[in-house]
């Protein structure tokens, strides 16, 4: 299920690689560059009142011979009105309810939106990728690359409290000009890689709440989730 992906993360067996950069993590655990990087955009994106891109989403396994590539889009109201396609779902969330409809056999699935307290952070939520570092993340700059042919300056992020998570490593690469978001690659436990991939970014939409209400009666079976 895609809600078990977006945003949600994963990769590498513990390595003496990944082993250093933790440690250099605990010794410098919120790097003042890192901050004003992931500052300067969590505050340009809390400037956007919506805004709606095209993603493209890879998983990698390279001990399991994997990799997958989906696109998708997303649209976004404020910090919890969405609507997210991607492989044959469609999720939208108005802030309170979380429908997300299943088009080939048009089954839906209604559930509360989760607690931003729950594990991982609520990572389902597309806003919390320009935010998600303010509350239980240590982070590193490691400098500059080329990353879809755009200059970003690259950013690492390390939960706190890692062995409540099920990823290890968080890569932000935000583009150097303009303190946009180009991708992110979430590492996790079980040797997965998750890459996503921002393309065709717009602010600032004309959208109205009213978009986010998913219409039930498109649905052949609905199953409620919500307590």
């Amino acid at each position: 299920m895609i809600r078990n992906n977006w945003i949600v993360a994963l990769a590498l067996l513990v390595s003496s690689a990944s082993f250093a950069q933790k440690t250099q993590s605990e010794l410098n655990p919120k790097d003042p560059k890192a901050k004003e990087i992931l500052d300067a955009l969590s505050n340009k994106a809390s400037t956007f009142k919506s805004f709606k891109a095209d993603f493209e989403y890879t998983l990698e396994n390279k001990a399991e011979n994997i990799k997958e590539t989906q696109k998708g889009n997303v649209t976004m109201m404020g910090k919890d009105k969405y609507i997210l396609n991607v492989a044959g779902q469609e999720v939208v969330s108005n802030g309170v309810t979380v429908w997300t409809f299943i088009d080939d056999v048009k089954e839906l699935q209604i559930a509360n939106m989760p607690e931003e307290s729950e594990e991982d952070g609520n990572m389902m939520n597309p806003a919390n990728a320009f935010h998600m570092y303010k509350t239980g993340f240590n982070y590193m700059y490691e400098g500059k690359a080329m990353v879809d042919g755009k200059s970003v300056d690259v950013v690492k992020m390390f939960p706190i409290n890692p062995d409540k998570k099920r990823f290890h490593t968080i890569i932000v690469n935000v583009e150097t000009a303009n303190k946009e978001l180009v991708s992110m690659i979430v590492k996790s436990k079980d040797g997965n890689m998750y890459t996503y991939r921002l393309k065709n970014f717009q602010s600032n939409i004309n959208i109205t709440p009213a978009a986010f209400e998913f219409d039930e009666s498109r649905a052949d079976e609905i199953i409620d989730l919500r307590d």
